[in-house]
């Protein structure tokens, strides 16, 4: 294939060709679509409809997709607006945060240990990120992620090892496409963690991030995720529907992670990948006829979630450094559980 480069990436035919085949698109159709002149939708199926799923899916229509999508934005909005109020001091709130890092993931799965207070999001950018507000927005990312987790039956389905091996991989993904998508909405030039801070986008700002390991870790991620994921969420107008629908396929996703789930829970979280990609296709090419189109729209889709999943892994290499040099933030079991070893 092509190198890829940001300002001409999916324009090579044959690398288009290429990528369509591993998405899963049929040959016959990607060949049927490039030689017809035919206008007709309905002659052929969307990119959408030719994802792989199970044998016991039925094909999802656009009303179908719809109301997949309002659900899972009903269970963002339950997520987000699931908060506290309480007369808790902020040390208190620290102490409770401390504790919960200091658990590990089967006990938070299970409910059974100290939890980040449920204290309302802000995604205001109203201070630069430091060490204390990281730590405590991505204790409060943890709990968001363990009851948008928690309420997918299929999820419940899993055994203990699988929940507690799904959890670990996809906690990452999913939280940075939260903060990805909270920037957008906000029309932010920064990066927003969910405390009311926020990592600058320009270089020329980072300066103003006191420490220098947030620097290195943030400064890469911060370009990154506006470059391959909020930039181009805004080309393609996602809404909160979209959204909503992305965040369950970045859920459901096996991730570029070796994990130690099972043969039978990885079927079922295939499965249901499948099934939510098509839902969330089928919505974006609503009244998209342009085979060029659909496929743009398709590769950017996947260039979204495939940039999630080296986000990830670099956010976990670094933490793994953080550790290495032993700072103090990253001496927290639920951290090291989650993001530096998270194969065992």
């Amino acid at each position: 294939m092509c190198v890829i480069e940001k300002g001409t990436r999916n324009i090579c035919r044959a690398c288009r060709y290429k990528k369509c085949l591993q998405v899963g698109m049929n040959v016959k159709d990607i060949r049927g679509k490039y030689n017809s002149t035919s206008t007709d939708y309905e002659r052929s199926s969307s990119s959408a409809e030719s994802t792989p799923k199970s044998s016991k899916d039925t094909e999802l229509g656009v009303s179908e997709a719809m109301e997949m999508a309002q659900v899972y934005m009903n269970l963002e909005k339950y997520c987000e607006n699931n908060y506290c109020e309480s007369n808790m001091c902020r040390d208190e709130e620290n102490l409770l945060i401390d504790r919960m890092l200091n658990s590990n993931v089967l006990e938070l799965i299970q409910k059974t240990s100290p939890q980040c207070p449920r204290f309302k999001r802000d995604w205001k950018p109203l201070e630069i990120l430091n060490f204390e507000n990281f730590c405590r927005s991505w204790s409060r990312s943890i709990v968001h992620f363990l009851d948008f987790a928690t309420r997918f039956p299929v999820f419940n389905q899993l055994s203990t090892s699988d929940k507690r091996a799904w959890f670990i991989s996809r906690l990452a993904p999913c939280s940075f496409l939260t903060m990805a998508y909270q920037t957008r909405v906000e029309m932010c030039e920064g990066l927003l963690f969910g405390c009311s801070n926020v990592y600058p986008l320009k270089s020329d700002r980072w300066t103003s991030v006191e420490n220098e390991h947030l620097r290195g870790l943030f400064s890469s991620i911060t370009e990154t995720m506006f470059s391959f994921v909020i930039y181009p969420m805004m080309n393609l107008k996602i809404t909160d529907l979209h959204y909503s629908l992305l965040k369950a396929c970045v859920f459901f996703s096996t991730g570029i992670v070796v994990t130690s789930v099972s043969d039978k829970g990885m079927e079922l979280m295939r499965n249901e990948y499948a099934k939510h990609k098509n839902a969330l296709l089928k919505l974006l090419m609503n009244g998209v006829e342009n085979f060029s189109e659909q496929t743009d729209i398709l590769f950017q889709i996947q260039d979204v979630q495939n940039t999630l999943e080296r986000i990830s892994a670099h956010f976990d290499q670094e933490i793994q450094y953080f550790h290495f040099l032993g700072l103090p933030i990253v001496k927290k079991n639920l951290l090291v559980e989650c993001h530096i070893n998270k194969v065992s």
